[in-house]
């Protein structure tokens, strides 16, 4: 294949939380889950006129040659991926980074500064999370796909001197959207003093969070880190990720999250995050209650 230049969308899109679904399930059943999955993504990317450059492990490469035909298809890779009903798809989340510019194709491979970024935005995203730099977000034409476009983080990269804005495109419906608190606590680190690590308590059983976490992940999915029984819980219901010194807890679930802070304030979570400072309770889709047996307990410290 002739050496080219092009401009174009490039995308990756990987499979979050393999490494648990591999020690979960093992390595043949979690390796056919995922083969199966990324199968399903290769589809759909042709579908909406991506050309795939290669798999690598748990994850996909491609490219696109249209803005919006590249928002579709991630749009359309989360929706399809949140469908219980699909052997292929149960238990599996996917993460997605694109980023818009040039790129050289040679020998049916990909290379340039774009496809670096892009896999530099793919690594901040989280499960069911869609990300693309701000250049690329202003880029798309349709208002339908723009309104859903959201600031989401800054992300330094080697060799520039001004960090890359990046957007989060919410691809869920309008009551279902996330609503980023940037003027919330997690945002503000004069607001409370560092936290080295989290201690959950559930079931008479603690676990302990350290600040190397990057995602741990509340729900009934067996391949949670932290798995909790229940008809209003969501396969993944909560996140729970260490940033800039305070332990963050996101809920992506259908019925939301709960959490009692120590002063005694309940606070109700639908697709938003919330510090978790001192100690309190977190109770998955259900109305606080102290006699719950699904109620979990947290201690920052």
């Amino acid at each position: 294949m002739a050496r080219e230049t092009i401009n174009c969308v490039v995308m990756f899109a990987d499979v979050a939380g393999s490494t648990a679904m591999y020690e979960n399930m093992g390595d043949d059943q979690a390796r056919e889950r995922i083969s199966k999955s990324l199968n399903t993504l290769i589809s759909i990317t042709r579908r909406h006129s991506g050309k795939l450059v290669k798999t690598i492990g748990d994850e996909i490469l491609v490219y696109f040659a249209d803005t919006d035909m590249a928002v579709y298809a991630a749009k359309t890779i989360q929706e399809t991926m949140e469908d219980d009903r699909s052997p292929e798809t149960v238990g599996v989340s996917i993460r997605i980074g694109m980023q818009y510019g040039s790129a050289i194709l040679e020998d049916n491979d990909i290379f340039g500064d774009t496809v670096n970024v892009a896999a530099r935005i793919a690594s901040l995203a989280g499960a069911r999370q869609i990300l693309c730099s701000q250049e690329m977000a202003f880029m798309v034409k349709n208002v339908d796909l723009t309104n859903n476009m959201r600031p989401f983080d800054r992300l330094r990269l080697k060799g520039r001197k001004e960090s890359l804005s990046v957007y989060m495109f919410a691809w869920e419906d309008d009551g279902d959207i996330t609503n980023m608190a940037t003027a919330s606590s997690f945002t503000n680190p004069s607001r409370h003093q560092l936290a080295e690590k989290l201690i959950l308590t559930y079931n008479g059983e603690r676990q302990t969070i350290p600040v190397e976490t990057t995602s741990f992940v509340i729900g009934r999915g067996k391949d949670c880190q932290l798995v909790v029984s229940g008809g209003l819980i969501s396969r993944y219901h909560s996140k729970i990720e260490h940033r800039r010194g305070k332990f963050v807890i996101t809920d992506q679930s259908t019925n939301g999250t709960f959490i009692k802070t120590q002063e005694n304030q309940v606070i109700f979570l639908r697709r938003e995050e919330l510090t978790l400072v001192g100690s309190g309770y977190i109770s998955l889709g259900r109305k606080f209650d102290l006699a719950d047996e699904n109620l979990i307990q947290y201690f920052s410290e």
